[in-house]
């Protein structure tokens, strides 16, 4: 099954279900986009050594600007691959660098023709219709991928009047998902059906304490079976 992953961060600490996420992929693409201003030497050893201990063979799609992006040939490898991980960052400059791009075009191509997708932190709420801005907790236009649900990472460092304001600003149709470092939910449903669905069940909780919210009211969703 095809799976879209969105996870709260810690997406290469393969202890965490978000770092797991993409356990038994042969091969899986890394896109760096989102993490441009990181160091890069330190991040691709990091990818490196996550890679080696799920034992999957990385590719690092070096996109640091729009630029890289509008360039077919960053994105090539992209198809190639059994799993895209793009990982977290910062996400206005994910946003601004990956809106209508060549880029963003193949990690959407890859989930279509079959490979596992994870975003992590930052990318987990650009890639809804509704962003959160880590940098002040409001709701801004984001990739729109996703329009029926919120995504908040890194939720375990939110102060509690922030959380209160962001829940606040929710639409009631929204589903709302609150993922701390490390924890992670996923579909199976089709792209088109995510585009705007807003149903708990089309998700499942990977692992982490996830808070899901719809309507101002306390929403279950999945869990894996046997769990």
């Amino acid at each position: 099954m095809t799976r879209v992953v969105l996870a709260g961060g810690r997406e290469l600490d393969a202890g965490t279900a978000a770092g797991r996420a993409l356990d038994g992929c042969g091969s899986v693409a890394v896109v760096t986009l989102a993490a441009a201003y990181r160091r890069p030497d330190a991040l691709v050893a990091r990818i490196g050594a996550w890679a080696a201990e799920l034992s999957v063979e990385p590719t690092v799609v070096r996109a640091v600007r729009r630029s890289d992006s509008l360039d077919p040939a960053v994105a090539e490898p992209i198809a190639g691959c059994d799993g895209v991980l793009v990982l977290d960052g910062s996400p206005a400059h994910f946003v601004g660098a990956a809106k209508a791009t060549p880029l963003l075009e193949a990690i959407v191509e890859a989930h279509r023709r079959g490979a596992d997708v994870v975003w992590s932190g930052a990318t987990a709420a650009a890639v809804c219709t509704s962003m959160v801005d880590d940098r002040g907790g409001a709701l801004t236009v984001g990739l729109g991928l996703y329009g029926g649900i919120v995504v908040a990472a890194g939720w375990e460092t939110w102060p509690r009047d922030r959380r209160r304001r962001l829940q606040g600003m929710v639409g009631d149709s929204a589903l709302f998902m609150a993922l701390p470092s490390g924890a992670a939910v996923q579909s199976t449903a089709s792209p088109q059906e995510l585009a705007s669905s807003s149903r708990p069940e089309d998700w499942t909780v990977l692992g982490g304490t996830v808070e899901a919210r719809q309507g101002g009211s306390p929403v279950t969703l999945a869990t894996p079976s046997g769990v």
